[in-house]
Parts: C-alpha cells; structure tokens; sequence
C-alpha cells in the first residue's frame, strides 16, 4: 500500500486530517464500507497512542503490539512498521495546527480485514482529541471504580494481549457501573471471579510498599503499565503478577490505574469504599513524580 505523497492543505486546518486507504483525506470524509469485517464481524485490530509535549510516546512499543494484535488476528497486506512509523509522523505534521490549539493529541490506528470484494485489509489512522481537563482531574483526584459482574471473553475466543475493536464486555461493565457512579469506570471479572481490567485503564494494587497487578496474560498488553513497572524498578520499588480478589482491591492500600490516554492515576474508591481516604497516596504521588520526570527529560 503506498500512500499519496500530496502536501497538507492550509485551507483544512480547521477540519482534521485523516488517512484511509493509501490516502489523506479530511478525518469527516473517512469511511468504511457496510460489508467491511470491521462493520459486519467487529474484526479489528486498533491501537492508541498519544503525545506528551507534542511527542508521540512510546511508538515502538504501540507498534510491536500493533503487529502482534494484527498477526494474532491474520490480517495481512499492512504496511511495513517503518512505513507506518513515518505515516504516524506524517499525520502529527499534517495536524500540527490542531496540535497547537489543543496542547496534546490522541492518535487510533486500525486494520479490518476488508471486503470480499476488495480481498485486502482496511487500513487508516485518525486523530482524537484528549480531554485533558478531565485527565488532570482524574490524576490529581482519583477516579471510582465499581466492581462489575460483566467477565472478560476467554481467551479461547481471541488472546487478552491482542486489542481489538470489539469492545462489548467494555461498554457492559461501564454501563453498570454509571448506573451507580456516573464518573466510574466498570471493572471487569475472570472466570474464576479475580479481576481483570477495566475499559481504559490496566489495574494494580498496593499493600505494604508492594505493587501486583493481574497475570499478563489475562489482561491487554498494557503500553503505559509496563513504562509504569520501568519507573517502579528505578525506585526500587517490589512490582509481581499474581490473581487480585475483588476484597483484594477493595482493601488495598493503593489502587493504581494506568492507560494511554490519561497516562497514570489512581482509584479513589471501590463500590463506594474509599481507598486511602479517597486521597492520592505516597507510591502513587512517587511513580506520577518519576513519570513526570521522565517525560520532561525525553522532551527537553
């Protein structure tokens, strides 16, 4: 697939810049055909980036997992990773006046497996916009998290570490959890009743200056988690995986939540049971503190 190599055009500054099938087109044009298996079957690879000072995080790491959900899935005929790479930046450039304007961008990728018709995947990425005030709230207040009884499709179905588009159980436990906490997240249950992850976030406990968080393979490939274990191994901080119960969470000393659009914040509380009083605790304010200082220093 090779894209159109056309200039950006100033007269769609106001208009995000999108690209889909090989070409840039205005993000409001972008569409996929009805008999696409992205519509029909949900079959969709999808990934997520964003950036911090205006610098794409964590791009190689995205990328190994864009190509180990799209292996895992068998959609072929994608452009390489170094030609995706050079879009990635090509999509930031062309958007750089809406950059600007917002401070931070989101960035989705995905691949479907195409039509019948067309016998080759669908492929294109598109900006979204970051609510950063809400990010901000989240990290400096906590967010709730109600404890659902919506459970993770098995991994009989399709492999936890692979993302995907089909996100169903996602908006069940949401949907159950707003129904007793309008701003909570919905945490999602194995089938053997441990915990697994919620929507938009990867979860970890805390007790006693210890950090455990569910088996990595029940749970999605988690790109700002595993930055987050990188910044606990500098602090010499003890980080496992293990199966966290439901009283588990609910008595941990600590509730970290971690993802890429709002990076790294804290529950604070569980089906209306205060964690840490509510308040943003020691480990918490240390790993935002090295998380904070790492950025900065990569975008000095």
């Amino acid at each position: 697939m090779t894209p159109t190599t056309s200039k950006p055009s100033k007269k769609a500054d106001s208009i995000p810049t999108g690209f889909l099938g090989g070409e840039w087109v205005p993000q409001n044009q972008m569409m996929i055909s009805v008999q696409d298996g992205g519509f029909r079957q949900g079959a969709t690879a999808v990934e997520r980036l964003r950036t911090y000072g205006q610098v794409m995080f964590a791009v190689e790491d995205h990328l190994h997992r864009w190509q180990h959900s799209t292996s895992e899935m068998g959609i072929v005929g994608l452009p390489a990773l170094p030609e995706i790479a050079a879009l990635l930046r090509e999509l930031l450039s062309r958007n750089q006046s809406l950059l600007d304007s917002e401070g931070e961008l989101g960035i989705t990728m995905f691949a479907s497996t195409g039509t019948a018709e067309s016998g080759s995947a669908t492929f294109g990425m598109h900006i979204n916009r970051l609510n950063l005030e809400r990010i901000q709230q989240r990290q400096d207040s906590g967010q709730p998290l109600v404890i659902t009884r919506i459970q993770q499709p098995s991994p009989l179905c399709w492999p936890r570490t692979i993302k995907v588009r089909s996100r169903l159980h996602y908006h069940l436990a949401d949907q159950a959890a707003q129904k007793k906490d309008a701003t909570a997240s919905g945490v999602l249950l194995d089938d053997d009743g441990t915990i697994t992850e919620t929507s938009i976030s990867n979860i970890a406990i805390v007790n006693a200056d210890k950090i455990l968080s569910p088996p990595r393979n029940r749970v999605l490939r988690g790109i700002t988690q595993s930055f987050v274990e990188q910044l606990a191994q500098e602090l010499q901080i003890d980080w496992a995986n293990s199966p966290i119960s439901t009283d588990d969470l609910m008595t941990a000393d600590e509730v970290l939540l971690m993802g890429t659009d709002g990076g790294l914040w804290f529950a604070n509380r569980v089906n209306g049971t205060a964690i840490g009083n509510g308040k943003a605790q020691p480990m918490y304010q240390s790993l935002q503190n090295q998380f904070r200082s790492h950025l900065d220093t990569k975008n000095s």
